[in-house]
């Protein structure tokens, strides 16, 4: 009995923290949404074709969108928020002995002159807590901070549970 007890404090414990970690990130997401709204708009480097897929929560959804870098240098996205979602995050799948394995990655490097596509499969955004009433069409801002202090801001739409990008950047359902 005293083992059962044990384990179910230790679970309740966990619960607790897990939940109160949960809500600290909401906090960090306005956090860093003031912060970004600081810095100065990048003249270089832009986004397109951005696109989130609606999945029912608790369960994140998939953000998409290419990334252009017209700059010389090398661009480095080091954060993201969006006011719509109370935690973002920059996620990589990468496939070893036959699993898919997705995992939170703290940079991603757009090469100078090129552009770095996140899509299903590759780099992606995760994103947690939609604000209440979202739907299928509306428009959505995402915003990304560089290394360099500047920022990025692109328009999203979001789409169905099951879209997939298409040809030519429109979707397939």
């Amino acid at each position: 009995m005293n083992r059962m007890l044990t384990h179910a404090l230790g679970l309740s414990a966990g619960l607790l923290l897990a939940s109160s970690a949960w809500g600290a990130a909401g906090h960090d997401g306005l956090m860093a949404q003031a912060a970004s709204a600081e810095l100065p708009v990048s003249s270089t480097v832009t986004a397109s074709s951005c696109w989130i897929r609606q999945i029912p929560a608790p369960a994140p959804s998939g953000g998409f969108l290419v990334i252009h870098n017209a700059g010389t240098q090398p661009a480095v996205l080091n954060g993201v928020s969006s006011p719509d979602y109370g935690m973002v995050m920059m996620h990589e799948t990468t496939q070893k002995n036959g699993m898919s394995r997705m995992s939170m990655v703290h940079q991603v490097t757009v090469p100078a002159g090129g552009q770095l596509e996140l899509k299903p499969g590759s780099y992606h955004l995760m994103l947690e807590k939609a604000r209440d009433g979202l739907k299928v069409g509306d428009q959505v801002r995402v915003d990304f901070t560089l290394a360099d202090g500047q920022r990025l801001s692109a328009q999203c739409e979001i789409q169905p549970a099951r879209a997939m990008p298409g040809m030519r950047g429109h979707m397939k359902y």
